[in-house]
C-alpha cells in the first residue's frame, strides 16, 4: 500500500467533507470524549502542519503528558482558528509528509481514519473512505496497546471484516466492517452497535 498517497487523498476527501458542515455541526460532540467536532478537526492539523520540534516542545511543556499535550494545542488551535479556516489548512496541508516525534508512517494513516470517522459517525456517518484504509488501521493498531489500548481490548476474541479479506486472533468472534471493527478496538462505543458476534460483549465491557 502506498500509505502516503491514500493519507494525501483521504485528507483531501475529508476536507471536502468539512466544507459542508453546518456551524451547529462543527459544534456538536463528536466520537472522541470530550472534544467537539471542531476540536477533533483542529486536532487533526498537528500532523500535517507542526514541525517535531514543535511538537516536542509543546510535549515538553505539558510534562510529557500526551493528554495535556493535545488539549492545549487544540485549544490554542480553536480559539484562533475558525471553521472555514481548519477545513482550508486541512486542503492545504493534505499533501504533507510530516510526523511528530515518535509516529510511524502507518500511524498517520491511522490517525486520518479514526479521526475522521469521530466526526462522520457522530454526524450520521456519511463519510467514508476506502475500505482498504480502515484495513491498513486495523493491521496496525492489532498488536498496539499506547494511546488506543487496542491490544488489551481484543485479546482472545477473533475480528473478521465483513467487508474486506482480514481478521485476526483466536476466540469468540467480532464480524463487522472494517471501519466499525476500527472504532470499536480504539474504543469508540457506538461502533459496537454494528458488529456481530458472540465476543462483542466481551469486547464492550473492556
Amino acid at each position: 500500500m502506498d500509505h502516503w498517497a491514500a493519507i494525501t487523498a483521504g485528507r483531501e476527501s475529508f476536507a471536502d467533507y468539512l466544507t459542508t458542515l453546518t456551524a451547529e455541526e462543527w459544534a456538536q460532540p463528536s466520537l472522541c470524549s470530550d472534544w467537539s467536532v471542531k476540536d477533533v478537526a483542529a486536532h487533526m492539523l498537528v500532523i500535517p502542519t507542526m514541525s517535531k520540534g514543535k511538537v516536542f516542545r509543546s510535549f515538553a511543556s505539558s510534562g510529557f503528558n500526551l493528554d495535556k499535550m493535545n488539549a492545549k494545542l487544540v485549544s490554542q488551535m480553536t480559539s484562533t482558528m475558525t471553521a472555514e479556516q481548519i477545513a482550508a489548512a486541512t486542503r492545504e496541508s493534505a499533501g504533507s509528509h510530516g510526523m511528530p516525534p515518535g509516529l510511524k508512517l502507518p500511524g498517520v494513516l491511522t490517525e486520518l481514519v479514526i479521526h475522521s470517522g469521530d466526526i462522520a459517525g457522530a454526524l450520521g456517518g456519511s463519510f467514508a473512505l476506502p475500505v482498504d484504509d480502515y484495513v491498513a488501521g486495523l493491521e496496525h493498531l492489532k498488536d498496539a496497546q499506547p494511546v488506543f489500548g487496542c491490544k488489551e481490548r481484543i485479546k482472545g476474541l477473533r475480528l473478521v471484516a465483513t467487508d474486506a479479506d482480514w481478521s485476526t486472533g483466536d476466540g469468540p468472534s467480532v464480524e463487522g466492517g472494517a471501519q466499525d471493527l476500527l472504532m470499536a478496538m480504539t474504543g469508540r462505543a457506538a461502533a459496537f452497535a454494528s458488529l456481530a458476534g458472540e465476543g462483542v460483549a466481551t469486547m464492550r465491557s473492556r
